[in-house]
């Protein structure tokens, strides 16, 4: 269910995914966030930032999560910290960019995961 809440909302603002998710649906025979969003949309949204220059679209992306940031629902909030976000902070570049396009909810998972990552989680 909390699965399905999550890919019908970005289906629904990302439309161009379908066939991405079709394909995803084929192989693992179930929808999978973690590796669905992981190696699609931070995948893709890594490129934009990279190229920066399609604001629009990377605004749009940044807005959908922070949705995701807001719910209430565990596993929403999971796929884009440990997923969407620990892939964004693999790159300092990407992630300077990123951290520019972030709202407030967003930014303090990055902020949370990137602490964690770097042991300061622990100091």
């Amino acid at each position: 269910m909390d699965r399905d809440i999550l890919i019908n909302q970005f289906l629904k603002l990302f439309p161009e995914f379908h066939y991405s998710y079709i394909e995803h649906l084929e192989l693992n025979q179930e929808f999978l966030g973690h590796v669905f969003f992981g190696d699609e949309v931070a995948t893709y949204v890594e490129g934009l930032l990279r190229e920066n220059n399609d604001k629009e679209q990377i605004e749009k992306f940044f807005n959908f999560f922070e949705w995701m940031a807001t719910q209430t629902i565990l596993y929403i909030v999971q796929v884009l910290s440990t997923t969407i976000l620990y892939d964004l902070g693999g790159h300092t570049d990407i992630l300077q960019k990123a951290q520019c396009y972030m709202k407030p909810h967003t930014k303090r998972l990055s902020y949370e995961i990137e602490d964690l990552h770097s042991g300061r989680y622990f100091s």
